[in-house]
């Protein structure tokens, strides 16, 4: 009689993650991190932008309105103020000078606002131009 003992050998086998599978895993979720980082940063600086955009518009209608309501209150007056005027302060008077805008304070600390006002004789009109202008990272807008 032939008695046979079969004794099953087989190997253990350890579950679990080889160094390299980690490895591809971190890098695909690094790359997907970076890309929502990004679109995070390009999102809150069109937001910023966005931002700047809308106050400079203000700043520049309420310039406008302003200079509307001296225009009404005294013609005379008016025609007299030709030339450059820098209104750096939210608050709108006339400044005491004209001339160069460059170097003094900003509104919010980032926006500059001016008016030229030119007088033309033959016309008797007067020609308003309102500018607000601020730098936006490397790009004055």
């Amino acid at each position: 009689m032939i008695v046979s003992n079969k004794i099953s050998m087989s190997k253990k086998r350890n579950s679990g993650f080889t160094l390299l599978e980690v490895l591809v895993v971190l890098g695909i979720l690094s790359v997907f991190l970076l890309a929502a980082i990004t679109i995070s940063i390009v999102s809150v600086r069109n937001l910023k932008s966005s931002e700047n955009k809308l106050l400079g518009t203000r700043y520049a209608e309420g310039l406008m309105e302003w200079v509307r309501g001296e225009k009404d209150a005294d013609w005379d007056v008016f025609i007299t103020k030709q030339g450059l005027w820098c209104f750096n302060e939210e608050e709108i008077i006339w400044p005491i000078t004209t001339g160069n805008c460059a170097g003094q304070e900003k509104i919010k600390q980032i926006f500059d606002r001016e008016v030229t006002l030119t007088y033309d004789d033959l016309s008797e009109r007067v020609v308003v131009n309102v500018k607000v202008f601020w730098n936006e990272g490397n790009e004055i807008v």
